[in-house]
C-alpha cells in the first residue's frame, strides 16, 4: 500500500518536472524566434538601415540611376538621392552609372555600387504606373528626356525632408578615402563654434535665381548672434573669393574666415559657370570638386548656416546635416526637395 503511493508520488513528481522542463525548451525556443526574427528585421532594407539594401542579399533587385552629362554637382546629387530613396522604398540594391558624368567617376568621391559587375541588358526604364513598376526586378532611370515626368511620378513618395535626409547622410557617410583625405586636409583646423554662410554666385544669378545680398546675409547673422552670444567666428563658402573681402569692408570688428586657398595654386574664383567647368580637364574637375565638398564639410559642422535655398547646394547642405533643422536659415524661400 505505501509502496503504490510512493509510486504515484513519484509519478507526479515526474510529471511536474517534464512539464518544468518543457515549459524552460519552449521558453529558449521563444527567445530564440524573437532573437532570429530581430536579426532578420535588422537585416531588411529600410531607411534605417541602409545598408541592408546595399548588401549583396538583394542584388536580384536593382535600381540604376544614369547621371546625367550636363548638370552641376548639387543638381545632380539632389536627384540622385531621389533616385536612391526610391530604390530603398521598393527594396532594391542601388546602382549608379556615371560613365557620362562631367564631374568624373563617382566613385572618386563616394563608395556607392557602379554598373561595372551587373549586367545591363535585363533593366528596363520606369513607366508610369508604379504598380508595373515594382513587378520588375531591374529598374532604371535618368533626368532627361521622358523620364522626367515618370521619375518624378514615381519618387513622389520619398520627397519628404526627413526621408531624404536620411538618405544623404548615409551617402555623406560612404565619401572615398581619397575625398576624405583631401577635405581632412583642406579643413581649417581648431575651428569649432561658427556660424557657416554659403554664397552662391557665376551662372546662378544669371539664369535661375534672384540675387541675395550681402546685407541680407549680415541681417540673418544678427539674428542668430541674438540667440546666442557665445559664437564669435564666421565662415564664408562661395564660388567668388572676392565675396569675404566685402563682408570684411561691410563688418570689419566680424571674424570672417574661409579655406586657406594659398595652399592651393591656380585658385582664382570668381563665380561657377558651368559649362567652363565642364570643359576642365578631369584632374582639375577632381580638385575643384572635392574643394567644394570640402567647404561643404564646413558647413556641415557649423552651429547656424546662413545661404539661399534657390541654391541646389544649400538644399543639399540642409539635410546633410545633423542639426536642428531651424538653425539652417534660408534667405528667399523654403527647402524643397528636387
Amino acid at each position: 500500500m505505501i509502496f503504490s503511493k510512493i509510486i504515484k508520488l513519484l509519478k507526479i513528481v515526474l510529471f511536474i518536472l517534464i512539464f518544468i522542463f518543457l515549459w524552460i525548451k519552449y521558453d529558449q525556443y521563444s527567445t530564440q524566434l524573437q532573437l532570429l526574427l530581430l536579426l532578420n528585421e535588422n537585416t531588411t532594407c529600410s531607411f534605417d538601415n541602409i545598408v541592408a539594401c546595399q548588401s549583396s542579399k538583394i542584388r536580384h533587385r536593382t535600381f540604376l540611376y544614369i547621371i546625367w552629362g550636363g548638370a552641376g554637382f548639387g543638381s545632380e546629387i539632389n536627384q540622385l538621392l531621389l533616385a536612391f530613396a526610391y530604390s530603398i522604398s521598393t527594396k532594391r540594391h542601388f546602382l549608379i552609372d556615371s560613365q557620362q558624368w562631367n564631374y568624373g567617376n563617382f566613385n572618386h568621391y563616394f563608395n556607392i555600387s557602379s554598373t561595372n559587375y551587373y549586367f545591363q541588358s535585363n533593366r528596363q526604364f520606369l513607366v508610369e504606373n508604379n504598380t508595373l513598376n515594382n513587378e520588375i526586378d531591374h529598374l532604371k532611370t535618368t533626368r532627361i528626356g521622358t523620364q522626367v515626368r515618370k521619375f518624378w511620378l514615381a519618387t513622389r513618395q520619398v520627397q519628404s525632408f526627413e526621408v531624404k535626409r536620411k538618405v544623404a547622410q548615409f551617402l555623406w557617410k560612404s565619401i572615398s578615402k581619397e575625398t576624405l583625405n583631401f577635405i581632412e586636409n583642406c579643413q581649417i583646423k581648431n575651428f569649432t563654434n561658427y556660424i557657416g554662410i554659403h554664397i552662391r554666385k557665376g551662372d546662378k544669378l544669371k539664369s535661375e535665381a534672384p540675387s541675395v545680398s550681402l546685407e541680407q546675409h549680415i541681417k540673418s547673422i544678427e539674428n542668430i548672434f541674438n540667440k546666442t552670444k557665445t559664437i564669435q567666428n564666421i565662415f564664408v563658402a562661395s564660388d567668388d573669393l572676392t565675396v569675404i573681402k566685402q563682408f570684411r569692408h561691410l563688418k570689419p570688428i566680424w571674424k570672417f574666415f574661409q579655406i586657406n586657398y594659398n595652399n592651393y595654386q591656380d585658385i582664382n574664383r570668381t563665380g561657377h559657370f558651368q559649362s567652363k567647368f565642364n570643359h576642365l580637364s578631369l584632374e582639375r574637375k577632381l580638385f575643384e570638386t572635392r574643394l567644394l565638398m570640402c567647404e561643404l564639410q564646413m558647413l556641415i559642422n557649423s552651429q547656424y548656416v546662413s545661404c539661399s535655398m534657390y541654391s541646389n547646394i544649400c538644399r543639399l547642405l540642409k539635410i546633410l546635416r545633423y542639426q536642428h533643422p531651424t538653425t539652417t536659415v534660408s534667405l528667399g524661400r523654403s527647402w524643397y526637395p528636387t
